[in-house]
C-alpha cells in the first residue's frame, strides 16, 4: 500500500473509531462493532495505528529544552499535589460495578443508605 493509500484509510478508520467512541452509552465496542458490519480485529489494527501516529506526532510537538551553556536537556521540577485518599473507617458501605465504585460515609443516615443502595440495584 503506498503512503498516500495509507494516509486516506487512515483518516478514514479515524473517523470511524470517532464514531465507536461516541457510541450509545451501554452500548459496547463489540456490539456497535457487529452492527456496522465491521471486523473486531480490523478495528483494533487501525485503532493501534490511529494511536501509533498520535504519540509519533506529540512527540514531534514537545520540543526538549536545551541549555545553551552545554547543550545538555534542562529540567524543572514540578511540585505534585498531595490527594489525600479516602479514609477506609470512613465508609459504611462500598459498592463496586464494572465502571464505578460508590463509597458511602458511616454519618449517613440508614434510610438513605437503603435508597441508594436500592437505586444502584436498579441501575445495575
Amino acid at each position: 500500500m503506498d503512503h498516500t493509500t495509507h494516509e486516506v484509510r487512515l483518516e478514514q478508520w479515524k473517523n470511524l473509531i470517532m464514531k465507536c467512541q461516541e457510541r450509545p452509552q451501554g452500548q459496547t465496542a463489540k456490539q456497535w462493532l457487529r452492527e456496522n458490519g465491521i471486523s473486531e480485529k480490523t478495528y483494533y489494527y487501525w485503532l493501534r495505528k490511529v494511536r501509533k501516529q498520535a504519540f509519533d506526532e506529540r512527540g514531534k510537538e514537545l520540543p526538549v529544552p536545551v541549555n545553551e551553556k552545554n547543550r545538555l536537556p534542562s529540567y524543572v521540577e514540578i511540585p505534585a499535589e498531595e490527594i489525600a485518599a479516602p479514609s477506609p473507617a470512613l465508609s459504611a458501605i462500598t459498592i463496586k460495578t464494572r465502571k464505578s465504585t460508590i463509597e458511602i460515609p458511616s454519618d449517613i443516615p440508614k434510610d438513605l443508605i437503603v435508597e441508594l443502595v436500592k437505586a444502584v440495584g436498579h441501575a445495575l
